[in-house]
């Protein structure tokens, strides 16, 4: 303990609250940074399958010429 007889109970108990409050707040901006993806992954999966509905009727005419 470097020369110390006694246990930094203070200090640790400070961290301890700093690093609490900081997993607190990055655990708010991970919840909400999880919601934008997942409305990203619709917005994605909505538009692949409007551009697949648009190709598809163009198929079907091309192969009746």
């Amino acid at each position: 303990m470097n020369g110390k007889t006694t246990i930094p109970t203070k200090i640790w108990k400070e961290e301890y609250t700093k690093l609490t409050a900081e997993r607190k707040t990055l655990n708010q901006r991970y919840l909400a940074l999880k919601e934008e993806v997942k409305e990203a992954e619709k917005i994605r999966k909505s538009v692949y399958s409007i551009l697949r509905q648009e190709h598809q009727p163009r198929r079907t005419q091309d192969m009746e010429r």
